[in-house]
């Protein structure tokens, strides 16, 4: 139950309370794999050979709401008298949930939840397979070559009562006499998976280790690697359209007297009978009427539909049968050379390149940029009758305009008009999950020095300075990490997107030591009997790293009416010119609306320029400083105990989140405001013991 109560003597929400959120998951996964190697020795070749076979299980489901999510706010039992002053009299959204009552008319579905879902919990599987041969080769003692081939075929994903389908773009079907291009398949008992398989997934590999001198190394190697695939198990709401549903609550209407009412909103507001709190639409019979009809529970599918006309009308989300793996190219170059007293010193190139990396989602009713400047305002996004085209071909077989004579322009010319909810913009249409259109490109420079345990003293240092660049700043598990939410300016036409990667890290260092504190019998400072046993054989551990922070997303436009994820143009430099603090991340007069740089208006039909994240301008950077200090005493002979003292970030130092964005529209051109969190934890101390038996 979700309360949407007013402010006194206001017409301003206060919301309070709730109940609905997803914390009913239902998760379990399980992987069973067997492998199987042949090695041979054979002259100066060590050959290998095997393969594997996985199978992977998982059943996952997360209703938003299991018991339903309502909403209640003060109009049920409001006093205002008729015509409504806008100012509420009376009246509290506690008192209308003990009657019953919903929010006002239209806006009971405002709880930020479907109001009543069906739910899939799906019982997913698929199978992998993958065999390997390798041959490491020493022509000589001061060089070894490696070279292999492996080959990874990876599944499709069923489900163990067939609730999957996929989107075929290509095919063809006539309803009614109308002809139309793609359609929802449902899988079936004969052929279980969305996903054909892709048997193409070769993978050569070839290193070489070389020491021409004494004391100095070459090392290099490249390799193609494949997967994940998207054809994993994943979550149940990918492609499981028609098996589940989300039903609003459409239970007020407003009477003759502009009171709400019990009534199915827009069908005619029925007389009250006093005193009844649980009849039709009440909280005790919300959805009242048979499944399917106005009024009532939408319904599922309990078997998979056959045919080429199945969910006509509904945003669909799919995916597609047959698509490329997310396919990796890795390689690298390295000089490591010995210095005396244990030192090693390495110097290497680390790269990769990234291909058909999957994007979270992509609208594919969604129009490009080309047809969008095209038409201009003439696509009817704001309806006008000068801009209606004649309802006729595919569009006609949508539900959400059937019966009318004409319909806006984009809804006519969308590649798959009979799909979709009626409603302009990505994410109305088809929706398909995973599309492999991404990729990235890595280069950096990774230094190491590491000095071996001598004179109770250890370190290992790293640098590396790397760059990551990418198209796909919207991947599947873009809750990880600092990605943008609005999606690309146009997914068809990735030059847009082209950017430093929301996970560059620029420069980064690590630098640890471990030293045995001379302190002891039989060390620089010699100690006996007690002393010995408390203050002897401590060692000291510090660990430090530094790095710059991660790119800041790019602020959209902002401009009403939108005809796509629109961002800014950028004019300057928003790292320079301005004094920075954490009130003022960034230079907010660096970004304007695309056209309005000169003097004229915005214009919504043409891409900004700024890019998807912004090089110049990061997050603060970890300054991090750990130490410990730990002591093991021991008791007998096979008993002993370990005291640790741990501190973490020493220095105390705050990693400053990112800024929160606004549109330029919404925040007057202002689009970044102050700091307000921090993404590392501050001074923390950890005392330990551990007994060993």
């Amino acid at each position: 139950m979700l309360f949407n109560d007013y402010v006194a003597g206001t017409a301003t929400p206060d919301p309070v309370g709730g109940t609905a959120d997803y914390n009913l998951f239902v998760y379990a996964s399980e992987n069973s794999d067997a492998n199987a190697a042949i090695n041979k020795v054979w002259g100066k070749h060590e050959l290998s050979t095997g393969f594997e076979w996985m199978k992977r299980y998982l059943n996952v489901g997360q209703p938003p709401a299991p018991a339903g999510a309502y909403g209640f706010d003060l109009t049920a039992t409001d006093q205002q008298t008729s015509p409504v002053s806008g100012v509420p009299v009376g009246g509290s959204d506690f008192a209308s949930f003990l009657i019953g009552m919903g929010m006002s008319p239209g806006a009971e579905t405002n709880t930020g939840y479907p109001n009543f879902t069906k739910d899939v919990f799906a019982a997913e599987s698929n199978p992998y397979y993958a065999t390997f041969f390798e041959d490491t080769y020493h022509p000589a003692k001061t060089l070894t070559i490696t070279m292999g081939l492996r080959w990874d075929i990876f599944g499709g994903r069923n489900e163990r009562f067939n609730r999957q389908e996929y989107f075929n773009p290509n095919v063809s079907n006539t309803l009614d006499g109308v002809t139309y291009t793609g359609a929802e398949i449902y899988v079936n008992g004969n052929n279980r998976s969305p996903f054909t398989t892709n048997l193409h997934n070769f993978g050569p590999r070839v290193a070489f280790a070389l020491q021409p001198v004494a004391h100095f190394v070459v090392r290099g190697g490249a390799g193609i690697y494949y997967g994940p695939s998207t054809h994993n198990v994943s979550s149940a709401l990918l492609n499981t359209d028609g098996f589940s549903s989300q039903t609003f609550w459409n239970g007020t209407c407003f009477n003759a007297d502009g009171n709400s009412v019990f009534g199915l909103n827009g069908a005619g507001c029925p007389t009250p009978t006093p005193g009844v709190y649980n009849g039709a639409y009440s909280l005790s019979n919300p959805f009242p009427t048979a499944p399917g009809t106005p009024g009532g529970v939408i319904p599922v599918f309990t078997t998979p539909p056959t045919g080429l006309a199945n969910n006509l009308g509904l945003t669909l989300n799919t995916v597609l049968h047959s698509q490329r793996t997310p396919t990796i190219y890795n390689y690298n170059f390295a000089l490591e050379y010995e210095l005396p007293r244990q030192v090693v010193v390495t110097v290497g190139y680390v790269g990769s390149r990234g291909l058909f990396l999957p994007f979270d989602t992509v609208d594919l009713n969604q129009l490009s940029l080309g047809t969008i400047a095209q038409y201009g305002s003439s696509l009817c996004v704001v309806t006008a009758p000068s801009c209606m085209v004649p309802n006729t071909g595919a569009v006609s077989l949508n539900p959400n305009f059937s019966g009318q004579a004409a319909v806006p322009l984009w809804a006519a010319i969308e590649p798959f008009p009979q799909f979709g909810n009626g409603s302009y913009g990505t994410g109305n249409g088809v929706v398909v999950h995973g599309y492999p259109a991404g990729d990235s490109e890595y280069s950096s420079l990774q230094t190491k020095v590491q000095k071996r345990l001598t004179s109770h003293f250890t370190t290992l240092t790293t640098f590396t300075w790397g760059k990551i660049m990418t198209d796909d700043g919207y991947p599947p598990l873009g809750f990880v990490g600092s990605h943008n939410p609005g999606g690309p300016q146009d997914w068809r036409d990735l030059g847009y997107e082209h950017s430093v990667s929301p996970q560059d890290v620029k420069y980064a260092f690590t630098g640890e030591v471990s030293y045995d504190l001379p302190i002891g019998k039989g060390q620089a400072v010699n100690l006996n009997g007690v002393a010995d046993k408390f203050a002897g054989g401590w060692t000291i551990n510090a660990i430090g790293y530094l790095s710059t922070g991660i790119p800041i997303t790019s602020p959209s436009s902002g401009i009403s009416p939108g005809y796509f994820n629109q961002r800014a143009d950028l004019t300057c430099n928003p790292a320079s010119g301005f004094q920075r603090t954490v009130d003022n991340w960034v230079n907010n007069n660096c970004f304007a609306v695309p056209g309005t740089e000169n003097g004229g208006a915005g214009n919504p039909f043409i891409a900004g320029n700024a890019p998807a994240y912004l090089a110049n301008v990061r997050t603060r950077g970890a300054r991090e400083l750990d130490l410990s200090v730990y002591k093991t005493f021991a008791i007998g002979e096979h008993k002993d105990i370990r005291l640790d003292v741990s501190s973490y970030n020493v220095a105390n130092w705050a990693q400053y989140g990112t800024p929160p964005i606004q549109t330029l529209t919404a925040s007057s051109n202002q689009p970044f405001g102050p700091i307000t969190n921090n993404v590392n934890t501050p001074r923390q101390f950890q005392f330990g013991a551990r007994f060993t038996f």
